[in-house]
């Protein structure tokens, strides 16, 4: 064993059952946290795909265009009709 693996172990023991207890889900949140970082690129590329199903679901969709939301009176100008009333372009 390592000397810090031994330190740990030594220092450990020493403690009540309560005490190891919360040592032992702090050393799972560690190994856990570890496997997300080792797994992050497959992690985020899942992320990625939930988010674009979902944003589709909404009907958020994704124009590429960036500057819609400063461009917003100029759109529904495009698309007035004085007769008809608002239609998309």
């Amino acid at each position: 064993m390592k000397d810090i693996e031994l330190e740990i172990i030594n220092t450990v023991h020493v403690l009540a059952d309560e005490e190891q207890a919360k040592v032992l889900e702090f050393a799972k949140t560690l190994q856990k946290e570890a496997t997300m970082t080792n797994g992050d690129e497959s992690e985020k590329a899942k992320q990625k795909a939930r988010f674009e199903r979902l944003k589709k679901l909404s009907g958020m969709g994704s124009s590429g265009f960036t500057d819609t939301s400063e461009r917003v009176d100029e759109i529904l100008a495009e698309g007035i009709n004085k007769r008809e009333g608002w239609s998309l372009p």
